[in-house]
């Protein structure tokens, strides 16, 4: 089968998006099909072209036998609208002006989304080279700028949204989501689609591994032997409402033997950092990005796992709990995605309401002076990632796409 993917984010650039499709990607290719990769000029998180890109329409390149093919953009990382839609649009335009030559004849084309504004130009891309779309939805856009507050339902621009949405659906052959209560989400709202799927996200558990905990690393992080340490790592951006983490350390600075650790980069990190100078807080750590290949050992060095969002979203199913859980790391998680179910049946976490500060702390607290329940969510963290294996999914995600290549009904996704 010859697969290709087309998505504004993919290695080298560091994030969930680029790690669950160069991970898939890679192992199609492994299992004996053709894969290749539309992206843009790596840019991700700092919004500007990595070093060695930079003054390059378009660059060819194979990544363990992956054909990447990358055209340029207008990189951004600002919280606006104009520049942040600039940046999408470009990409779109792009990768059917200089993105297809050289590509061939596919049998499907796979299509992340966000960014939504891709799906015209990619459904092009799919007509032109003759393969079948299949819209990979990894956030429900618009619902989710909505429900951030970013936007009203009445507004333009949200209008637009929706009209692109049910355009890319109703013009895709299959559309596959994260989980199933976004799939429950879209048929609700499209009763009309019927190929809807799961393709989920999920972690290498060979790679995160709990035996990776390290003692020294846990020193360069500011934490004593006996200390508790609370970690954030990923973007920090608008959507994850980081200044909640500040709120409740605040609320937890005579906690001498708690730490917390904020690791990553993002279009509100200097905001935060700012304001935790203002606060005065010496309980909290901002760090770097570390490269991928460090993070095994820094989310299993971690005591617990920080999964905030901004608000409830529904259909919402962040990538860090697969990689927290693998590394027997129990998480925070906000209350309204789909990750508060998954923890709290498996009992492999606690949650607390987005933005409220006093329930993040009381769920801090609740681990930080109960070890035996910590150690019961680790062990339990650890048997349920087995389920989101990589290699699990890559073979669910193989058998689904050669039913869209034969035009057979698609199969049933366990979850």
């Amino acid at each position: 089968m010859r697969l290709l993917i087309i998505t504004q984010y993919f290695p080298p650039e560091m994030g969930a998006p680029q790690a669950r499709l160069y991970e898939l990607a890679r192992r199609l290719q492994n299992m004996g099909h053709k894969i290749s990769v539309l992206t843009a000029l790596p840019n991700y998180p700092t919004g500007r072209i990595f070093k060695e890109y930079r003054h390059r329409l378009r660059v060819t390149e194979a990544m363990d036998g992956i054909k990447v093919v990358r055209t340029c953009l207008y990189p951004s990382k600002s919280g606006k609208t104009l520049p942040r839609l600039l940046s999408y649009l470009s990409f779109g335009i792009m990768s059917v002006l200089l993105g297809i030559w050289g590509l061939g004849r596919q049998d499907v084309v796979l299509i992340e989304s966000p960014p939504l504004f891709l799906a015209p130009f990619a459904l092009l891309v799919s007509k032109i080279i003759r393969g079948k779309a299949v819209m990979m939805v990894s956030d429900i856009w618009p619902d989710i700028i909505i429900r951030m507050g970013h936007a009203s339902e009445k507004s333009l621009s949200v209008r637009a949204m929706l009209w692109l949405e049910k355009y890319a659906y109703n013009h895709s052959y299959a559309v596959a989501l994260t989980n199933p209560g976004a799939c429950s989400q879209i048929r609700e709202r499209f009763a009309n689609l019927r190929n809807i799927t799961v393709i989920s996200n999920g972690v290498d558990t060979k790679m995160f591994r709990p035996e990776f905990r390290n003692g020294e690393l846990r020193s360069e992080l500011g934490a004593g032997p006996d200390d508790f340490i609370v970690g954030y790592c990923g973007l920090h951006g608008l959507a994850q409402g980081l200044e909640v983490i500040l709120d409740a350390a605040l609320k937890l600075k005579d906690r001498a033997d708690i730490r917390f650790v904020m690791i990553g980069d993002g279009p509100t990190k200097e905001e935060l950092v700012q304001k935790a100078k203002e606060m005065k807080l010496p309980n909290v750590m901002f760090c770097d990005r570390r490269p991928k290949s460090e993070m095994p050992e820094v989310v299993a060095s971690l005591d617990v796992g920080l999964i905030p969002l901004s608000a409830r979203f529904p259909g919402t199913m962040p990538s860090k709990v697969y990689e927290a859980m693998a590394s027997g790391t129990p998480p925070i998680v906000a209350k309204g995605c789909e990750a508060e179910a998954l923890v709290t049946q498996f009992e492999a976490g606690l949650c607390y309401e987005p933005g409220d500060a006093d329930e993040m702390a009381t769920a801090i607290l609740t681990l930080a002076d109960n070890q035996s329940l910590s150690q019961q969510m680790r062990d339990n963290c650890r048997r349920v990632s087995e389920r989101f294996d990589r290699d699990l999914i890559a073979e669910r995600t193989e058998r689904m796409l050669a039913a869209v290549h034969e035009g057979k009904p698609l199969p049933e996704v366990g979850w």
